[in-house]
């Protein structure tokens, strides 16, 4: 009697320690989900975006990084591209982070497995994709006519510590002929010069 009594305790025993083990695996296999899926990306082509709410620039993909300006809601700034949750912007000349959710961008977020997977595709795939992007870089290096929103200096390169060659007045015309990472190549008294785009109505 007392061998079948024992028998029975340790079947108890043994399915009890099963159940326990089952769940604590259920409940890590769900956290593991909940974190992959944070692990997403914004995917975007750097261009002008505006902020949705007030928001501070920062040095660094931190909230404890030095504050280099606030964007005030609507403002402009130029959008490079996005790193988890983290904007890299160029902000006044210089290169900033925000975060991702204060702005206004025209994109979407993929996984970051997804992203891989999309890399591997065939090459006919990716021969279809090249054809719409020469037209849009046709289209952006196109030149056009616009005005200075405030007066504003010509730069000999892309730099604000650069040789000045001018100074733009409030609302002169210039000849932008491309605009790359914040700044515009313009064409100023035959020469070729650069101005920060933000300063000017390039709409």
């Amino acid at each position: 009697m007392n061998n079948v009594m024992n028998r029975k305790s340790t079947k108890m025993v043994a399915a009890a320690g099963l159940a326990l083990t089952l769940a604590f695996t259920t409940v890590g296999a769900g956290t593991i989900n909940a974190d992959a899926a944070q692990t997403t990306k914004y995917v975007a082509k750097p261009q002008m975006v505006t902020a949705k709410s007030d928001v501070k620039v920062r040095a660094g993909e931190s909230t404890k990084s030095k504050v280099l300006g606030i964007l005030k809601k609507g403002e402009k700034v130029y959008f490079v591209k996005d790193d988890y949750g983290w904007s890299k912007v160029t902000y006044k000349g210089k290169t900033g982070y925000v975060g991702t959710r204060y702005l206004n961008i025209p994109g979407k977020q993929v996984d970051s497995k997804k992203a891989s997977v999309k890399k591997a595709t065939p090459a006919k795939a990716s021969t279809k994709k090249v054809t719409p992007t020469k037209k849009t870089t046709a289209k952006a290096q196109a030149s056009k006519t616009v005005t200075a929103k405030t007066a504003v200096n010509v730069r000999a390169s892309q730099s604000k510590t650069s040789k000045v060659l001018g100074v733009l007045k409030k609302g002169e015309k210039v000849t932008v002929v491309k605009e790359s990472r914040g700044w515009s190549q313009v064409t100023y008294k035959g020469k070729t010069g650069y101005v920060a785009t933000q300063f000017l109505n390039t709409k």
